[in-house]
């Protein structure tokens, strides 16, 4: 398998899941401001929409979505228990937490990185800053309620969707909004941050 990065971006859960699974795997960085990045025509050909992570599968299947990239990953290594078994509702709610990721933490951030795309005024940025900020914080209080006594987003066991919310959740630092008031948030990331294959990714990276 070969998956196409951009570090710091939601691909990099896509990595996460990768080095979690054990399975043999190739990750290429993209450089997005290198025009002479030659993957970024590889990048046009797999994935009109331009953007990543993009995952080589099996038979060259092209899988462009987080979420389907982190349950294909999954099911390949069912021992690793990065999901749980299809059919139960152990699998329905991890799924659930995916979506959650995707369709509401995730683009609530949105805003927040193209702001000047948005609009060029300064003022009508800032105005949507303020609006994006509190749907930020409303997803990440509602991820420190949800957090109260568990170690992960199913409780004791780490899933794919733990991978990405880390991720995403992090993308705060850059977005100059605090986790001081999430103390099960701010415990959740450091718990993450621990694990072997993260650190791993985030040295590959140069996260780190």
């Amino acid at each position: 398998m070969k998956l196409f990065y951009s570090a710091g971006s939601c691909s990099t859960s896509c990595h996460i899941t990768l080095e979690e699974s054990g399975l043999t795997y190739q990750a290429v960085k993209v450089d997005w401001d290198d025009a002479a990045d030659s993957s970024l025509a590889e990048i046009a050909r797999l994935n009109p929409l331009g953007t990543l992570p993009i995952l080589i599968a099996d038979h060259g299947v092209v899988l462009d979505q987080n979420i389907g990239i982190h349950t294909y990953v999954a099911d390949q290594v069912p021992a690793q228990q990065l999901l749980p078994p299809a059919g139960t509702l152990e699998r329905a709610e991890a799924m659930n937490w995916l979506s959650f990721v995707a369709a509401d933490l995730h683009k609530s951030f949105g805003p927040l990185f193209a702001l000047e795309s948005i609009s060029p005024d300064k003022q009508a940025q800032e105005s949507i800053r303020r609006w994006a900020i509190k749907n930020v914080k409303r997803n990440l209080a509602f991820l420190e309620t949800r957090l109260a006594g568990k170690d992960y987003l199913m409780g004791k066991i780490f899933t794919v969707a733990d991978a990405y919310c880390f991720v995403v959740v992090n993308w705060t630092q850059w977005m100059d909004i605090s986790l001081d008031e999430y103390k099960n948030l701010k415990a959740y990331l450091v718990r993450i941050l621990a694990r072997p294959a993260v650190q791993k990714v985030y040295q590959e990276e140069g996260l780190r």
